[in-house]
């Protein structure tokens, strides 16, 4: 019996998967002649191995040699309590690698991944995204992401109208968003990105001849070194590290539109230059930069913005290693930008309702700085999450009365609090990725989410100077804001399709500001259809 199987063994040589001097290491005892006959260590400790394997089975006893007396298996409970700690072992160094809550969680797009086509070194792949790739010298990814919206709210809403419309007509669907871009890195040090909206509305030459100023259609264009893992620095365009739901990506949103707060008080992109890193495997982040403007959020075709800012921002992970039911991390930001008069409208910002877009607040005029400051706290368990925010504005007001006097600053505030729970029982993930994708053996992963917020804006200070007023250079702004409470579904069919379901009913505080006739709440629905390639 042993005979026929050393025959086959040593016609098979060494089984390994690898390249040939990867199946056994060199011996430094065998002549150099010997070592550089990879076949033949393969060989030896493979026919070894039958003879002991043969030999045991013809004598009844187990493989391998005894256990001496210090070598037998440790006791029951010995072995027990090992597992266990190697349990906890693993179940912490799972949770220290969590991502940290504002970071893109994209696993099935692993930049070291492996090409799968095209010979050593050189291929294309497409897990996310479609991808070329030269070894680790050179990658390159495409990306798409197109929202199409179906939209509905009460009758007349002038937000909802076609553009490019003589007379006004009330547009059901719309193309919310159509970006395509590139990203990837050199030598796994240097990466980029660059990604543009294809369907920004221009201004008309009206539009021009009154002094508007065209949105940017350049959305993040910018190249992030990463040398040192702790210090690493951006430049180009690229988000204001300020506001946790501002910097959740679009596509991971876990609603159709971001908070008022996100949208008109908080930075968003601009140019500038940044460093930020990590420590503790994420349990500790931050970020801080200087930028040439105060981000896209708080400019429009009317009103020009603040200009240089600086911004700073941090998260930590203060319970890691405390016993408790899933993750917690806290996070805080502030930005300090100058604030110009130089433009004849007023320059401060402004708040507008979530899908209409009626203006529940107008700019009022600013000079001197803007300070921004906010705290955010996100937690996550199993299908389960929530999320709650806090930002305060002040805009200073240097010589900006009737008599060229000091007025009090103007200021802007907003808070959110937000749950979602996955109904299909996955762990909860932005983006939300199904464990069993719709038609190929499962249906994809169902959520429901809830969120319930306020933006309002008034002035700190001016009661005991003047009455509250709406103009422009009041000394005491009349408070005006607006409540929202927002429910929907979210469908995740696969990786690159998702369906979400909103609906959303708002208030403005201010009812001669309000859309309806005498103030009220009102519900507005969207549907949209989410592609990202």
């Amino acid at each position: 019996m042993i005979a026929p199987l050393l025959v086959v063994l040593l016609a098979s040589g060494d089984t390994s998967s690898g390249p040939p001097n990867e199946g056994v290491k060199k011996c430094d005892v065998l002549p150099q002649s010997t070592q550089s006959s990879p076949r033949i260590p393969g060989i030896f400790f493979s026919a070894v191995s039958a003879v002991s394997a043969v030999s045991s089975f013809l004598t009844g006893s187990k493989a391998g040699p005894e256990k001496s007396a210090l070598q037998q298996d440790p006791p029951p409970q010995v072995q027990q309590a090992t597992a266990e700690k190697k349990e906890k072992k693993k179940a912490k160094k799972t949770a220290a690698g969590t991502l940290a809550p504002d970071e893109i969680s994209d696993e099935v797009d692993n930049p070291d991944q492996a090409p799968e086509a095209g010979g050593p070194g050189i291929g294309v792949a497409w897990k996310q995204h479609p991808s070329i790739r030269f070894g680790d010298a050179f990658r390159l990814d495409f990306e798409a992401k197109f929202q199409e919206d179906a939209h509905g709210s009460y009758t007349g809403a002038p937000g909802l109208n076609c553009p490019s419309q003589v007379l006004p007509t009330t547009c059901t669907f719309q193309l919310h968003r159509n970006r395509v871009g590139i990203q990837g890195n050199f030598f796994k040090k240097i990466d980029y990105e660059v990604e543009r909206e294809l369907t920004e509305q221009e201004l008309s030459e009206k539009d021009v001849l009154l002094g508007y100023t065209p949105k940017s259609q350049w959305k993040d264009v910018n190249v992030n070194v990463k040398y040192m893992k702790n210090a690493q620095i951006q430049l180009g365009k690229f988000k204001v590290p300020f506001g946790l739901d501002q910097l959740t990506g679009v596509s991971h949103n876990d609603f159709v539109y971001r908070t008022l707060g996100a949208n008109y008080i908080a930075p968003g992109r601009d140019i500038g230059g940044m460093v930020h890193g990590s420590f503790f495997k994420h349990g500790l982040t931050y970020a801080t930069g200087v930028f040439r403007h105060d981000g896209d959020n708080a400019r429009s075709k009317k009103v020009e913005g603040g200009d240089q800012t600086v911004a700073a921002r941090v998260t930590f992970a203060p319970f890691r290693r405390v016993r408790l039911p899933g993750d917690i991390d806290v996070g805080a930001a502030f930005a300090v930008s100058s604030l110009s008069d130089d433009p004849y409208l007023p320059n401060g910002l402004r708040g507008r309702t979530v899908l209409t877009q009626d203006t529940f607040f107008q700019p009022v005029y600013v000079k001197g700085q803007r300070r921004r400051w906010e705290a955010d706290v996100d937690w996550t368990a199993g299908p389960a999450s929530l999320r709650a925010e806090y930002t305060w504005v002040t805009d200073g007001r240097l010589r900006q009365g009737l008599g060229d006097e000091d007025l009090p600053d103007a200021r802007a505030r907003s808070w959110y609090v937000a749950g979602t729970w996955i109904l299909t029982g996955e762990q909860k993930t932005r983006p939300l990725k199904a464990d069993g994708e719709f038609l190929q053996g499962g249906f994809g992963a169902v959520e429901v989410v809830g969120r319930y917020e306020r933006l309002w804006f008034d002035s700190a200070g001016g009661a005991n100077v003047d009455l509250p007023s709406r103009t422009p250079r009041a000394a005491n702004i009349l408070p005006s804001g607006d409540r929202a409470l927002s429910l929907g579904v979210n469908w995740a069919l696969n990786r690159w399709m998702k369906l979400q379901f909103n609906g959303i009913r708002e208030q403005v505080e201010d009812p001669s500001r309000s859309p309806l006739l005498g103030g009220g709440a009102f519900w507005s629905q969207v549907v949209r259809l989410q592609l990202v390639l």
